[in-house]
């Protein structure tokens, strides 16, 4: 019961650095920030946050895990096995809409994640990068899905296809990020990506 206890407490702790970090971030930048903010965020020693982080770069990339954690879910739980580009469009409003919802509720994940961190240093760039790359991959899955059902067009470059759209929708979260974004622009965002993905890769 004690460990329990100790990992809960642990895990509390962290998720309050990050929590404060986000704010930091978003507010300051990350080139800007430091751990001293943080600390000052949550009113305690700069120490005890290197208990839980090794430093100003770990806190970032677990925030990022924690996003792509996040973003991950919701295309989890729609598995690429549609039948028909119907179908498929309506998968992808459910993912749009799940995905949107995530930096609806904090568009400062979007500032930290696609303005404040990039250009920042290489190894941030990368971080990105990466959690746009796998998001990617996922894309990728409904793609050869759709052109083995035959309902999307079969000589696809499903790879570049994929990047392509995860563009779109870094692009549409940008929109949710901006301070003078509001709920009809985002939608039109969002109805614009999704037509323009079906009517590009529709079977002709």
């Amino acid at each position: 019961m004690a460990n329990f206890a100790s990992e809960e407490k642990i895990a509390r702790r962290k998720a309050e650095i990050l929590t404060a970090a986000i704010e930091v971030f978003s507010s300051q930048g990350f080139h800007k920030a430091g751990i001293a903010d943080i600390a000052k965020q949550l009113d305690i020693g700069h120490g005890t946050v290197y208990r839980y982080f090794k430093n100003k770069r770990d806190i970032f990339n677990a925030i990022l895990a924690e996003l792509l954690g996040q973003m991950a879910e919701i295309v989890m739980q729609e598995p690429p096995n549609t039948d028909s580009l119907d179908e498929y469009a309506g998968q992808l409003q459910r993912i749009a809409d799940g995905l949107l919802a995530i930096f609806n509720r904090d568009p400062r994940l979007a500032k930290i994640a696609f303005y404040e961190s990039l250009g920042v240093d290489p190894e941030a760039t990368e971080s990105v990068e990466h959690l746009l790359s796998i998001f990617a991959q996922f894309t990728e899955q409904y793609m050869k899905n759709g052109i083995d059902k035959g309902f999307l067009r079969p000589k696809m470059n499903t790879k570049i296809a994929s990047h392509l759209i995860t563009a779109m929708l870094v692009e549409t979260i940008k929109k949710v990020a901006a301070d003078d974004a509001d709920v009809e622009e985002i939608e039109r965002w969002r109805q614009e990506v999704i037509q323009f993905m079906i009517g590009g890769l529709g079977q002709r």
